[in-house]
């Protein structure tokens, strides 16, 4: 079982209470957060509403939404309605998919925002209470295509837009964006036109950016605007100033590329409009370089592997980006994508990843039949944070991407779990593997499972390993750039890499450089602790698979360790 210091966790979760996350791996994040839940449970309440309130926006900052949600169900369960933490609970629920959750909480805020007597806290959150329940109806059209709720999230940008327009000036550029898409879906025109009002807008912010060269939001919104309007030059100079901006972080990055997949349709494959095109490989291009992965839509999988075919000596070059990546192996990886699923809490939270792989491929009393691998963090009944079995749904998106509507696969039986050890933990025991396999419900005939290596690659400085998941409970993607293999600890139990991941990566399969199954992701740190010799690095790590193998092999069904 894995050791938790009582006093570096408490450390942690003050260092929360002032705003600031650190890098803590995720089971320490979710046991200082247990730490910050206690102390105000049971009516003691040892932290104040502010605290609480900074260690949620940093939470949501760095894109731990899950342990943000806890962390406000937590409050007001145990205090009651605040204003401020419900808008960061919800937040993090619309960015783990819960948009029915999202959607009640924010009408309760709103119900006690708007009754007389209402505090200028309350009051002042109105306005962030109506675009979140906009942006829950732009995401049920983006997963649904309901043109009703494209219909929805317009109305309710637009209504605050005109009731506030000395408020945020994300209101306009979204409800510019949505009115854009209303008429790309044949929806009857508005009486004001988005270029009309993107034309007043882009006004507006040019001359904030004047006052205010030090907000990147702007810069990422003249971007959208120029779009709006047409004139892809200058909405290609501000998307150049926005991911050059010293204040752009990676979040900023991602949100503009949502935007412009999934409202714009653009597309770095050259599938959607011109010029939203055009920016949408600038950003690929950008992430590439700077945050090493690349997102793939499942949708768009089939059509990846034909255009592969069809171009592969463009695609060798710039899809890879490496000039040693063949044809053959693209197409491997492509074809990957189908058989890595995306872990969901039942009211739609998105916190892990897992794979398929012949049940025999771990212990032959299995047989062929595909099992799904992922963290004992993201799927247990006894670590702290995790989703219980019971409440457990697998998606895979190239699977959903073709049927009618989202396929859930519930979990049919625990073959096999681990629980988690400290990162970086040496030792010859063959446990702590922070592993869980399991018996997916209905799992498909199309099914087949990943390839798995006998063997552990060379540690040399041509050696690369490649990370396939959900971070963040996203989309799938690829990361491809700075994944070097970093070190492999002397009993081939834990693999060190710089292969970058996210949260929601956790149980991630990491590949070699055949695209064959080496490890399981779990966890990663800025001062990971060398698998030889003293001191640290930035690493992250995986659990060899034929240390899980090993594991499982000898031991009967639903053992933990």
């Amino acid at each position: 079982m894995r050791a938790v210091d009582g006093d570096a966790m408490l450390e942690l979760a003050n260092s929360l209470a002032e705003g600031n996350c650190g890098s803590a791996p995720p089971w320490e994040l979710a046991a200082a957060v247990d730490l910050l839940i206690a102390s105000f449970g049971n009516g003691q309440q040892r932290r104040s509403v502010d605290e609480v309130r900074l260690a949620m926006r940093a939470l949501n900052a760095h894109r731990h939404f899950y342990h943000a949600q806890r962390l406000g169900e937590a409050w007001h369960a145990c205090v009651g309605l605040d204003p401020t933490i419900a808008k960061h609970q919800a937040q993090a629920l619309i960015n783990l998919s819960g948009l029915d959750a999202a959607e009640r909480l924010l009408h309760e805020a709103l119900s006690a925002a708007e009754a007389p007597g209402a505090s200028a806290d309350a009051m002042s959150e109105i306005v962030e209470y109506q675009g979140l329940l906009g942006r829950i109806d732009k995401q049920r059209f983006v997963s649904r295509a309901n043109k009703g709720s494209l219909v929805k999230a317009t109305d309710r940008y637009l209504e605050q837009f005109h009731a506030h327009r000395d408020k945020p000036y994300w209101l306009a550029i979204n409800a510019i964006a949505l009115m854009s898409r209303e008429l790309k879906e044949g929806l009857p025109p508005r009486p004001a036109s988005p270029t009309q009002m993107a034309q007043v807008l882009c006004e507006r912010l040019l001359a904030l950016h004047a006052n205010d060269p030090g907000d990147s939001w702007l810069c990422s919104t003249l971007s959208e605007t120029y779009l709006a309007l047409g004139e892809c030059e200058s909405a290609e100079f501000w998307l150049y100033r926005f991911l050059h901006h010293p204040r752009t972080l990676p979040f900023h990055v991602e949100s503009y590329e949502r935007q412009l997949r999934e409202i714009w349709q653009g597309s770095a494959l050259g599938t959607g409009p011109e010029c939203a095109n055009r920016l949408a490989t600038i950003i690929a291009r950008y992430v590439l370089r700077s945050e090493a992965r690349v997102s793939i839509s499942p949708g768009r999988v089939q059509a990846i592997t034909e255009a592969i075919a069809k171009r592969p000596a463009e695609l060798e070059k710039n899809f890879a980006g490496e000039s040693g990546f063949s044809l053959a192996l693209l197409q491997r990886m492509v074809s990957a994508c189908s058989s890595i699923g995306c872990v969901t809490k039942r009211g739609m939270e998105r916190l892990g990843t897992g794979f398929l792989v012949a049940g025999a491929e771990i212990n032959p009393a299995w047989g062929a039949e595909p099992v799904f691998v992922t963290n004992a963090h993201v799927i247990s009944e006894e670590v702290a944070g995790a989703i219980p079995p019971s409440d457990a749904l697998v998606t895979f998106e190239v699977e959903c991407a073709t049927a009618p509507q989202p396929v859930f696969h519930r979990i049919a039986e625990v073959l096999f779990t681990s629980a988690p050890g400290n990162l970086g933990m040496r030792c010859a025991r063959q446990d702590s593997l922070d592993v869980t396999i399991v018996r997916l419900t209905e799992t498909t005939t199309g099914f087949s499972g990943l390839a798995t290596a006998r063997a552990l690659p060379l540690v040399s400085q041509k050696a690369k390993t490649y990370v396939v998941g959900h971070p963040l409970g996203s989309g799938l993607q690829i990361s491809l750039h700075d994944s070097l293999l970093l070190d492999i600890d002397d009993d081939g139990r834990l693999i060190h890499y710089r292969t970058p991941t996210d949260p929601g990566s956790s149980g991630s399969p990491v590949f070699n450089s055949q695209w064959e199954v080496i490890g399981v992701h779990h966890g990663g740190s800025a001062s990971m602790p060398r698998l030889r010799g003293e001191g640290c690095y930035e690493a992250n790590e995986g659990i060899a698979f034929h240390a899980v193998r090993s594991g499982a092999s000898v031991t009967s069904p639903a053992t933990s360790q």
